[in-house]
């Protein structure tokens, strides 16, 4: 963790909206934003996760703007993520960016149809008997089981003592997977098992940058699978692909190392980043700078040719806590 005062520069969500704005232009913005810790603030129950109301109405208005397109990208599933963003006309990266779908606006979150690597689906069957053995085997009150089809993520953010807690997920993972054929990402607040080589942040952010060419990209994060994607981020903007800002969100009072080293600017909570989009929003609305559409992007299946496009996809990526 980074000590007070080492980091990015903190920044008000004002003075983001006038760095941001003057990089503008032909060719369009992409914005890509986490969920929990981002636009939602952490609870100790990941089921109650709620967007913060300002954060919603500004990336609806962000999705519904020509030129601008809308992108959450999160360790929760796209269908949990949809269901509680509920913005229209936004495409939602769930799982790390193994499943991927876009929400019509107007339309329902259950509606949406997701469309997950087939290459991944003989790890459901595996994912889900774990998820039974190891919530028999830790019934705790403080534990939660998140399913994800091919994955699990076993969370332990409210236990009394968070080491023990980890130790102990980690051991029943242990004896419940005896074959290893799942690849364990343990965190500070949760234990993520997921299958080998399965699409991590980084390569979602690089498929979707790829597939847009946008002039300008704003990703908004606070974890370390974040920072992956800030890094894939600045690798774009030194070879001229993309212009934009790796913006880190402060979850927590003391911020993630990996995500101090790879962020541009710090905003200083999530109910920050809310005022930030809505500034956004405002200032792209009243006409200060204009934006032209990129191209239209349609829900597809690439998350193979994701992975063989990034040397470093088959390694572990680390998710979300």
């Amino acid at each position: 963790m980074t000590a007070p005062g080492v980091g990015p520069r903190l920044l008000g969500a004002r003075e983001l909206v006038s760095l941001v704005v003057p990089r503008l232009g032909d060719g369009g913005l992409l914005i890509v934003s986490d969920f929990d810790g981002t636009l939602a603030r952490i609870v100790m129950d990941p089921w109650g996760a709620a967007v913060i109301p300002e954060a919603r109405r500004a990336l609806r208005q962000l999705a519904g703007t020509p030129g601008v397109h809308v992108a959450l990208l999160s360790g929760r599933t796209a269908l949990d993520l949809a269901s509680r963003a509920r913005v229209g006309g936004a495409i939602y990266l769930g799982n790390h960016g193994v499943e991927r779908g876009i929400l019509a606006r107007g339309g329902r979150a259950e509606t949406m149809r997701i469309e997950r690597d087939p290459e991944l689906e003989s790890y459901v069957e595996d994912a889900q008997l774990l998820a039974d053995r190891v919530a028999r085997d830790v019934s705790e009150p403080w534990m939660v089981v998140e399913r994800k089809g091919p994955s699990v993520a076993f969370h332990f953010r409210a236990a009394p003592d968070l080491v023990a807690a980890r130790d102990r997920v980690l051991e029943a993972v242990e004896r419940a997977d005896t074959s290893g054929r799942l690849v364990r990402f343990p965190g500070r607040r949760a234990l993520e098992v997921r299958p080998p080589g399965a699409a991590a942040k980084r390569d979602a952010l690089r498929l979707l940058i790829e597939e847009l060419r946008p002039a300008t990209t704003l990703v908004l994060g606070d974890d370390a699978a974040d920072a992956d994607a800030f890094m894939v981020l600045r690798e774009l903007r030194d070879a001229a692909v993309t212009d934009g800002f790796a913006v880190a969100v402060h979850a927590h009072a003391e911020m993630p190392e990996p995500v101090a080293a790879a962020a541009d600017v710090a905003l200083a909570s999530p109910a920050e980043t809310a005022r930030f989009l809505a500034g956004l929003a405002r200032a792209i609305r009243a006409g200060r700078q204009a934006v032209t559409a990129p191209p239209r992007v349609t829900s597809s299946t690439a998350h193979a040719r994701a992975r063989a496009s990034s040397p470093s996809s088959s390694g572990p990526s680390r998710p979300a806590t």
